[in-house]
């Protein structure tokens, strides 16, 4: 135990700057449930609509919120101060520029503030036995108070395993895994005490800046570290959908859907996709009046205007292909 509470201390000199508690709650029920998200100025507005859909599913229940963040502004943490309520809390953890990661790794759009993850066993409060963490591309549709009731037993996280297709891609890349367990880091309930017990912040920050590029940085890292040491759980917690132009993809799966997963560059604040679950979290949220970009790429506007054609809509076609010529011409963020 002296040796977990050295390596947590030593975690938190070297990367956290400070921490901020915003408020807590004032409920008289007893459990928590924790929950990490980990999060740079960029992704500040997905993180703040994806803890309010929390909130307004989880009113019975105590929540915490551990923001693990690196570059966000004061008025990123003045909206998160307007999500008080009764029952809930949150604390800032303020990362140092000592965090690094090999850069070679961070492929596919993949932002530095994911490998966030590593640390949060380590930064939080050591008597938090359990904590879940969360991709800020998720949205909550319903109750997830069941996952503070998981029994971990010898296992340092539950997770939920990740499509048939990625598991085909990994099987290709060699790692020594068992492809057919590979699972989707976007939701980890972690047994914070085994976490630390196996060293495995220390361990995933060795390998990702080893010079070893892995096709999905972190992802891969922490499947090759807790190989056969993972509880599965339902796919409900960690519902994977791509978005479309062609079609209401989110509606089509929410059902059944306790929270949804947007992987993919086709994020739900990009208002060319068709979200309304996602539209109604934004709405009402303190995030409601942030600018959202049209697409995220020029590409998807052109699939836009073809499918808006080929529906017979050939006002709404012909908006999108101007916006495309528009948008590629001036070169500017859409």
């Amino acid at each position: 135990m002296m040796n977990q509470e050295i390596n947590t201390a030593a975690y938190r000199n070297n990367f956290v700057s400070h921490q901020e508690p915003l408020f807590s709650n004032d409920s008289e029920m007893d459990k928590t449930l924790h929950i990490a998200l980990c999060f740079d100025h960029n992704f500040a507005m997905p993180a703040g609509v994806a803890i309010f859909s929390i909130i307004e599913n989880n009113k019975n229940t105590n929540l915490h919120f551990h923001l693990i963040t690196t570059g966000i502004t004061d008025s990123d943490v003045d909206s998160f101060k307007k999500l008080k309520a009764s029952n809930v809390s949150i604390t800032v953890y303020y990362i140092d520029d000592n965090f690094n990661i090999n850069s070679d790794t961070l492929v596919l759009g993949i932002p530095l503030s994911t490998c966030l993850r590593f640390l949060i066993p380590e930064v939080i409060d050591k008597e938090i036995e359990s904590i879940l963490y969360l991709d800020c591309d998720v949205i909550c549709h319903g109750d997830i108070s069941g996952l503070m009731h998981v029994d971990f037993g010898n296992v340092i996280a539950a997770v939920i395993s990740d499509s048939q297709e990625m598991k085909d891609r990994v099987e290709q890349l060699g790692y020594n895994v068992n492809f057919h367990c590979y699972f989707n880091a976007g939701v980890m309930l972690i047994n914070t005490e085994a976490w630390r017990g196996n060293d495995i912040t220390g361990q995933a920050l060795t390998m990702i800046n080893s010079g070893k590029v892995f096709r999905y940085a972190d992802q891969d890292v922490l499947n090759i570290l807790l190989n056969g040491k993972l509880l599965y759980l339902d796919a409900k917690y960690n519902n994977k959908v791509t978005l479309s132009v062609n079609e209401d993809v989110e509606q089509k799966y929410i059902d059944g859907t306790l929270i949804m997963h947007y992987v993919t560059p086709s994020k739900p604040w990009y208002k060319i996709f068709q979200a309304k679950r996602f539209d109604f979290y934004f709405n009402n949220s303190p995030w409601s009046l942030c600018k959202r970009h049209q697409s995220p790429s020029y590409s998807m506007i052109r699939l836009k205007a073809k499918h808006e054609v080929s529906q017979g809509n050939y006002f709404e076609g012909l908006k999108y292909y101007i916006l495309y010529i528009v948008s590629k011409l001036s070169k500017r963020k859409l």
